[in-house]
């Protein structure tokens, strides 16, 4: 699993959902914060794995998480243990936790209560995340020298470095929006061929009715036994 698959996980209708019914925000509070505040959460995750104080600790994390089981996102985050995650949102952001959320909620929009909720319930699934993608890139390359834990290290570092999360966010959310609006085109495309069939259908049926009436006409003359051509005749000779 890439950093891609790994914020679209993130950010997919039902870990947001589950954000949602966890914390009490709104979805698009969710959305917005996860936004502002996954780019420096990687930035942490990277920090914490490029420093010789805190790798040790942060591979272990990594890989107790990594045995999560993330299958069905919306029992995931009903069990998420708020506190855990205000724990994690420390070790990650450190002294700039404070900041971080007050930035994050001016740029989001939300409240820094729910900034900071929806960050502590959204850290323990991007932990699994992480060390689940550690964990399955670990198994198709060598074990270092230093053991399993440095090397999910060496792999979380390399797979941040470089990347540009924010334009990856970016991509992410314009691939949603428009996908929203293929949708939303799609279903007016779908109620106009409705409306035009409808109306073809109203013709025909007016045009069998008109047909249906003439015939009815001259079915009622003919069991009449007058034919109109002759009464038009008679009628002449009457006149003379």
């Amino acid at each position: 699993m890439d950093i891609s698959s790994i914020m679209t996980t993130l950010l997919s209708s039902d870990s947001v959902s589950g954000l949602s019914k966890k914390t009490g925000a709104s979805k698009n509070e969710v959305t917005s914060v996860l936004t502002s505040a996954l780019p420096m959460l990687l930035q942490g995750a990277q920090s914490q794995a490029d420093d010789k104080e805190t790798a040790a600790g942060f591979e272990k994390a990594l890989e107790d998480h990594s045995n999560d089981d993330t299958s069905n996102l919306l029992s995931f985050m009903n069990g998420v243990d708020l506190e855990d995650g205000a724990k994690i949102i420390g070790h990650l952001l450190g002294g700039n936790t404070s900041s971080t959320t007050k930035k994050v909620s001016k740029s989001s929009g939300a409240s820094a209560d729910s900034t900071a909720q929806i960050m502590s319930a959204a850290a323990p699934l991007l932990m699994s995340l992480l060390g689940q993608s550690s964990k399955s890139e670990s198994k198709t390359k060598k074990k270092s020298s230093g053991g399993t834990g440095d090397l999910m290290g060496q792999l979380v570092s390399t797979a941040l470095a470089n990347v540009d999360v924010g334009s990856l966010l970016t991509g992410l959310l314009t691939d949603k929006k428009t996908t929203k609006k293929k949708t939303t085109s799609s279903k007016k495309t779908t109620t106009r061929a409705k409306k035009s069939t409808s109306t073809a259908k109203k013709t025909t049926t007016a045009k069998k009715s008109t047909t249906a009436k003439k015939t009815t006409t001259k079915k009622k003359a003919a069991s009449d036994g007058l034919d109109l051509g002759d009464v038009a005749g008679l009628l002449t000779k009457l006149l003379k």
